[in-house]
């Protein structure tokens, strides 16, 4: 038989079973943005009923239905790709961008988003319902008197005011911004007692006060000075009580009237609001309060205590909880010497940049200044089993022994493990559920034959039992190769219970379903359907009991419900958090910046496929968040292998660019430039594109910078920082 089983990969569940790794011979290449798989026969949007959206064609490829017409939605009411009659949402003040006053939600009703704090009113800034201030019109140079330097406008931005002819300085007499002969020394922060925010030097520059910590403002009492912003108390009628007494929110209290009749304040079990029945008071210990006043809920109000130490009441942002202001990280503390990094108290660190010949990151450490070291190859990257081999480092590697009735090269394939033999079955999984297998028919022997094809195709076989009574399904999911998968009753010889060749909505899965019972034995057969291109490779095998539903299992990487769609692509998991890109990302990059990643695609499966690229490859997804607005860079450059690199919006998100390259050096590799919000988190998918008859794993670097329109002073860090696919010495700005 071919490849042998020379360890355990890792269970995903409770089974993971690693066969082998893949190899691969690359043909004549398509050009780069083909799609290429053998024997695959495109459905198009009427062939599988779609009326409208985006979707997949089966063969790797994105099919466009149209829109539907005008009050009916794509995909409403739980139908995918079909057009049905639009409910009315209700929006919310947030999807309206409105944050005071009332407006209408959109079906009818009305919406009450608050109140502003003063100095804002509701509209002030010249937007219906949104808070803001009246307009602010900038001063000019020749209002102020000045000619030269830089300086505030009064508006929160800078006015030029030109530069002192031959003689003279900026400031030079003794007048700030004005043209004189004189010396000018420039203020500081501290003699003008700043300490956040721009503002001039007297002559002609600019000085940079800093940022206020957490809880405060710039300017908020006394222009470039922090402190916190006028507390704009709270009124009865606002709160919507009529009875008792509470606090304003500001450290006073409001005394909101008694209550007529046989009412008492709360007494409905509305706190402070007049009821007919008895209210009982509530406690401090009840609110999870331990400072301050609050009110008791019945009218009167409850004092819970003070703080000790360095905590003061609301200083850990809890109102009335008893803790201490955030105290930011240093880029000492975090081990960091370069780059951008969160400060854990939602501002970021300027690490520095790093010394000549060291590149950020450059030895696979994020935000560390290191050299750029040899990266040894793995068994599993080179896909040997066998035997010693070389590491590409100086060193070798030893890839382990045949199982027995193996040998080492047999099949004249060095450090690849033969069986010259048939066999039938190639691993007994027992009755562990759920099963993840991971493996590869590469080198192995063509042993089966199903009804649903086999012939000529190199395949694997399992032995599985059922732990329970029950119906199971069984996919190839993620697998690198065009896959058929065949269940077989009672083992080796068996007739056959079902056999496919599809049943995954995307890439070269196949998925069945068998009803059995308790301690009943199948053979599970995982084949391609044809000799040829992509019958043989890496694949996944996955068992598991059908469900009715997908959610609560959205990140196993099976067709848990049975109906072609696998964890996100599914309608049943759309709403998980982790479909985001968290769940299905290999890596979290967290807000680094710059990024250097190193990785490969050995074993990673086939999860992703990009609008550029090709089928059936290999990849690895990268979870990123910017650490502040603005445009940013990802690039392969130095990768050594040709890839396809894709940005998405999340597991199953949109796409945001895409780029792919047979090349990946110093010119020519793939990058994308996109434009991203502070917070906004992306998924950077780095996809194989070695051959088109087989997929084999690549290495990749993976960079991510801030984009700067010339490279010059960025000549060494292996990075294209202008997206203009010529990177360091290759670029011109560098030469």
């Amino acid at each position: 038989m071919g490849v042998r089983w020379s360890g355990l990969l890792g269970w995903v569940g409770l089974v993971s079973v690693l066969l082998v790794a893949c190899g691969g011979t690359v043909d004549e290449d398509p050009p780069p943005g083909t799609l290429a798989r053998n024997g695959c026969q495109p459905r198009s949007c009427e062939e599988q009923g779609l009326e409208c959206g985006t979707a997949i064609d089966g063969c790797g490829g994105v099919l466009y239905c149209g829109t539907c017409p005008e009050g009916m939605a794509c995909g409403d009411s739980g139908l995918p790709n079909r057009c049905v009659p639009m409910p009315c949402t209700p929006a919310s003040c947030e999807s309206l961008g409105r944050n005071c006053g009332a407006v209408p939600d959109g079906c009818g009703g009305m919406l009450e988003c608050g109140l502003c704090t003063p100095p804002e009113t509701c509209g002030g800034g010249g937007t219906a319902n949104v808070c803001g201030r009246a307009p602010c019109t900038p001063i000019t140079c020749e209002a102020l008197g000045k000619n030269c330097g830089t300086l505030a406008d009064g508006c929160g931005g800078t006015l030029e005011c030109g530069t002192c002819p031959e003689g003279q300085t900026c400031g030079g007499g003794g007048a700030p911004n004005t043209c004189g002969r004189a010396r000018c020394t420039p203020t500081t922060c501290e003699a003008l007692g700043k300490n956040c925010g721009t503002l001039s030097d007297g002559c002609g520059g600019t000085l940079e006060c800093g940022t206020c910590p957490g809880g405060t403002t710039c300017g908020a009492a006394v222009p470039n000075v922090c402190g916190s912003p006028p507390c704009a108390p709270a009124t009865c009628s606002g709160l919507g009580k009529n009875c008792g007494t509470l606090p304003d929110g500001c450290g006073g209290t409001l005394e909101c009237g008694t209550c007529p009749g046989s009412e008492s304040c709360g007494g409905g079990g509305a706190p402070n609001v007049c009821g007919p029945a008895t209210c009982i008071p509530t406690t401090c210990t009840a609110q999870g309060k331990n400072c301050g006043i609050i009110s008791n809920g019945c009218g009167g109000v409850l004092d819970c205590g003070q703080c000790f130490g360095n905590e003061t009441c609301g200083g850990g942002g809890v109102a009335n909880v008893c803790g201490s202001p955030c105290l930011a990280a240093t880029c000492a503390e975090l081990g960091k010497d370069c780059g951008i990094v969160p400060d854990g108290c939602g501002g970021i660190l300027d690490c520095g940049t790093c010394g000549p010949g060291e590149t950020c990151g450059g030895g696979g450490v994020p935000n560390v200044c290191a050299e750029t070291v040899c990266r040894p190859y793995t068994c599993c990257f080179l896909g040997k089993n066998c035997g010693t081999v070389k590491d590409g480092c100086g060193g070798t590697l030893d890839c382990g022994t045949c199982p027995e009735g193996e040998t080492c090269g047999g099949a004249g394939v060095p450090n690849v493990c033969y069986r010259s033999t048939p066999v039938c079955v190639d691993r007994d999984l027992g009755s562990e559920l759920p099963v993840r297998v991971k493996g590869s028919t590469a080198y192995a022997n063509d042993d089966h034959q199903s009804a649903c094809g086999g012939r000529g195709a190199p395949d694997r076989g399992f032995l599985w039992t059922a732990p329970r009574s029950g119906t199971f399904t069984f996919d190839t999911a993620r697998s690198a190769l065009d896959t058929l998968l065949s269940v077989r009753r009672d083992g080796c010889g068996g007739a056959e219970l079902a056999c496919a060749t599809d049943g995954i909505s995307y890439g070269g899965g196949a998925r069945v379903s068998a009803t059995l019972l308790a301690g009943q034995r199948v053979l599970v057969v995982v084949d391609s359907p044809l000799g040829g291109n992509f019958s043989a490779g890496d694949f996944e095998l996955h068992i598991d009991e059908l469900l009715a539903t997908e959610a609560g299992r959205c990140f196993d990487g099976t067709d848990n419900d049975g109906d072609r769609w696998v964890d996100c692509a599914d309608t049943d998991c759309q709403d998980a958090p982790g479909c985001g890109g968290s769940g299905c990302a290999d890596t979290d990059l967290g807000s680094a910046l710059p990024v250097t990643y190193l990785g490969d695609t050995a074993q990673a499966g086939d999860g992703f496929q990009g609008t550029c690229g090709a089928v059936l490859q290999q990849d690895r997804a990268h979870l990123w968040t910017a650490p502040r607005s603005g445009t940013f860079v990802f690039d392969t450059v130095g990768s050594g292998h040709g890839n396809a690199l894709y940005v998405l919006t999340g597991c199953r998100g949109r796409e945001l660019a895409c780029s792919a390259s047979r090349t990946a050096g110093k010119t020519g590799a793939p990058v994308v430039k996109l434009p991203l919000l502070q917070g906004q988190t992306v998924l950077v998918v780095v996809d194989g594109l070695t051959g088109n008859d087989r997929a084999s794993p690549i290495r990749y670097s993976l960079h991510i910078t801030e984009y700067v329109p010339r490279e010059s002073g960025r000549c060494s860090n292996g990075a294209d920082d202008d997206a203009d696919g010529w990177a360091d010495s290759a670029d011109s700005d560098c030469q």
